[in-house]
């Protein structure tokens, strides 16, 4: 399932991707903010003149692992997140 997220990024001098930092995530009617602790992949898709950043992340919250994608669509300046 996906849904539009909040997210601060950092937009580095001379790297090719914004690296996200945390993100705000509507819980059962309750914005809670988590912070992206490892990103594993970052891959870069397109097709049809839509390009896509795809971060494999994983964040660990209360002592257990939690697994995410966040896609940011780059020429709407969105993002996304795909929680397995």
């Amino acid at each position: 399932m996906r849904q539009a997220v909040d997210v601060l990024a950092v937009f580095d001098i001379g790297a090719m991707s914004p690296r996200p930092i945390r993100f705000k995530v509507l819980e059962h009617g309750i914005k809670t903010t988590v912070r992206v602790t490892d990103i594993r992949n970052i891959e870069w898709m397109g097709a049809g003149g839509s390009t896509r950043i795809e971060y494999d992340c994983f964040t660990v919250s209360e002592g257990r692992r939690i697994e995410y994608k966040l896609f940011y669509y780059y020429r709407e300046c969105r993002w996304e997140l795909e929680a397995s």
